[in-house]
């Protein structure tokens, strides 16, 4: 990682250089050194959002994109820079440097706003893959559980494999008003334990019947809350 950032670093130092270089064949305007501020603000945009990127790597793809936008705007602003600043270094057309300036920041508050919103954009994707991972282990746990009582009362597996398939197929995902009927899940799956430990058959057979009731009907609420 160390590597990646001092490459970085050097890269960025040489297109600083190379911006520096036009000090030396172009004219000092005022349009000239507002261009050359504001592509030394996207080079060292450029630096931030790649060092973002080496430190969150684990986040791509959508870390990506910061570097990648600022590069956008780094681009643009060189270009649209170019092209009056040569315009009025051969003296075909001067834009005033208020305009100049003004366009420059218009488009530096656009990729900004951009920024902000692929920040706040993988925010929501972050939490919303802790939230699936969160109820994707709940689910597993409830099938290692019902795997386990399975293999202390084998002689009712034909009553207990149901409960293992309708678990491992149900959506994993549900909505907070679902907790009470996912808790009478959770509830029922300990008493079938404590049943199987019994040895009590007759109670695993109608624990079994209740928890294929509650699934579904969880299930059915979860379609319709989507």
């Amino acid at each position: 990682m160390t590597n990646h950032k001092t490459h970085i670093t050097l890269i960025v130092l040489v297109m600083a250089a190379v911006a520096s270089l036009f000090f030396l064949v172009a004219e000092v305007t005022a349009l000239f050194l507002i261009a050359y501020g504001f592509a030394l603000l996207g080079i060292a945009g450029f630096w931030w959002g790649n060092m973002y990127l080496v430190d969150n790597i684990k986040s791509y793809p959508w870390i990506a994109a910061f570097p990648a936008s600022i590069l956008q705007y780094l681009t643009t602003e060189v270009i649209f820079s170019a092209v009056f600043v040569l315009s009025e270094q051969l003296s075909l057309f001067r834009l005033p440097p208020t305009w100049f300036f003004l366009i420059h920041a218009i488009l530096l508050a656009f990729f900004v706003i951009r920024l902000i919103m692929l920040k706040s954009g993988k925010e929501i994707i972050e939490q919303r893959g802790k939230e699936v991972r969160e109820k994707v282990q709940a689910i597993s746990f409830l099938s290692a559980d019902l795997s386990a009582i399975l293999k202390k009362a084998p002689e009712k597996a034909k009553d207990i494999q149901p409960v293992i398939d309708a678990i491992r197929y149900s959506d994993p995902m549900s909505h907070p008003s679902l907790a009470p009927f996912e808790n009478d899940i959770k509830d029922s799956v300990v008493s079938l334990e404590r049943a199987a430990e019994q040895n009590d058959g007759e109670k695993i057979s109608s624990l079994c019947v209740t928890l294929l009731r509650q699934i579904k009907d969880r299930n059915n609420r979860v379609k319709m809350m989507k």
